[in-house]
């Protein structure tokens, strides 16, 4: 048959795997989004906004209302929405120090709420 390999060969021989470099093709990129840095309280208050409209939004979508309606979801989205349009043109009227990335989202959403209520 075969001759056994003797343990502490089979270690030194795993030993000298762990330090070779794993090649480049098997090594994963991961894409690093840039995360958004809160720096000032504009800027969070808008952020935490808009997450929670489209939190709603997405739980309206999916059809997870739970233990509350949808009329109920859809009246929280209503609110949310005013408090973010409220908030939103009170950002853009003042000269907050905001990244250009949180504004595009900002008009974007602000955009897509103007034009939900134009439709109606």
């Amino acid at each position: 048959m075969y001759e056994r390999e003797k343990t502490i060969d089979v270690l030194r021989r795993l030993k000298a795997q762990e330090n070779k470099p794993t090649p480049e093709i098997y090594v994963k990129t991961a894409k690093k989004e840039e995360p958004v840095k809160i720096v000032n309280l504009p800027q969070r208050k808008i952020e935490d906004l808009m997450h929670k409209v489209e939190e709603i939004r997405k739980k309206m979508k999916t059809g997870n209302t739970g233990s509350s309606g949808y009329f109920n979801l859809y009246y929280d989205l209503k609110n949310a929405e005013q408090n973010f349009l409220k908030e939103g043109l009170i950002l853009k009227g003042k000269n907050f120090q905001i990244p250009e990335t949180t504004m595009k989202r900002v008009d974007e959403m602000l955009n897509s709420i103007k034009t939900n209520e134009v439709k109606k």
